[in-house]
């Protein structure tokens, strides 16, 4: 089976998303192949690219014009397909993934923890309804485009590569419909998602007042703060503090959850946690059956009397 990596290097989040992709590899028993490896840049080729746990027959370097759109990574890659025809395209991003498909007249699916290659279709398996269920699809069609579900894990080492690289230098002739275009650099918070400690705060926080409180007391602690759903769209803070199913899908080596029930869709982004512990007045609240250990209590008075003893110590 012919497997084809794509990742964009202009990205902060590169590394990681070439863990993800190595993750997937592993969980699915794909590291005794080989695969090629497509990345986008802009500008400068890097010294060191990503360790992939499988074999690189070939890396193909597609170099993006400014602006870089979509529309532009889209076309470089359908004008490379035929050259570089692949059985398995796999992607950190979930428009490319589908796009790319839809242009190819392949099949596609998004956030996959598990594919297989059966006689007549593919096997496809991927969470749904805010990681309550799992979904188990059959897709008949080739190429299979997928994104991979996001591990949470550290980003990939780098490593020199010695192989086989190749440049792809697509034309792009921009749409009819696109007229103009403005690009705004949006500011990246990337604490989250590479913290050893996190204070994962809840509704039960009460206020966006007793948040910035929370917050204090886990600068004490050496944490980051990541919120539950709840809280972000009550705009006590960032959207890049989100963590679950739509925001951050995180790997810390502690993670207190304070003020929340436990959730599928914020577990989802803490699943990959080392030790878990949870704060919360609710007895019966879900969290406790997740958690390495519990506390029935408020969150405030216990994280205050946390901070008070190993600021003390």
């Amino acid at each position: 089976m012919n497997i084809t990596l794509i990742l964009d290097m202009r990205l902060r989040a590169f590394l990681s998303q070439a863990q993800d992709l190595n993750d997937f590899l592993i969980a699915n028993q794909l590291t005794d192949g080989t695969a090629e490896l497509w990345l986008f840049y802009a500008g400068g080729k890097p010294d060191a690219l990503p360790k992939m746990v499988c074999n690189l027959r070939r890396v193909v370097w597609i170099s993006l014009a400014s602006p870089g759109l979509a529309e532009q990574q889209l076309e470089a890659l359908v004008q490379g397909f035929p050259q570089y025809p692949s059985d398995l395209l796999l992607f950190a991003s979930d428009e490319l993934a589908t796009r790319l498909a839809c242009r190819l007249r392949g099949v596609s699916s998004t956030g996959v923890t598990h594919a297989a290659r059966e006689e007549q279709h593919w096997r496809v398996e991927h969470p749904a309804y805010g990681n309550r269920v799992q979904v188990r699809l059959e897709l008949a069609g080739f190429p299979l485009c997928i994104s991979v579900a996001a591990s949470g894990s550290q980003p990939a080492q780098t490593a020199h590569f010695t192989g086989v690289q190749e440049t792809l230098s697509p034309v792009f002739a921009a749409p009819e419909w696109l007229v103009k275009i403005e690009q705004e650099p949006l500011e990246v918070d990337d604490g989250l998602r590479n913290a050893s400690y996190i204070l994962a705060v809840g509704q039960g926080a009460g206020s966006v007042e007793n948040l910035r409180a929370l917050e204090i007391i886990a600068a004490k602690l050496g944490a980051e703060v990541g919120v539950s759903r709840p809280v972000a769209m009550n705009a006590w803070c960032g959207m890049s503090r989100m963590l679950g199913v739509s925001g951050v899908i995180a790997a810390p080596k502690v993670c207190i959850v304070a003020g929340a029930s436990g959730a599928a869709a914020l577990m989802a982004g803490l699943d990959h946690s080392e030790f878990i512990v949870a704060v919360n007045t609710d007895p019966q609240a879900a969290i406790f059956a997740q958690a390495d250990v519990g506390i029935v209590g408020d969150l405030h008075e216990t994280l205050e009397a946390l901070s008070h003893y190993l600021t003390r110590t």
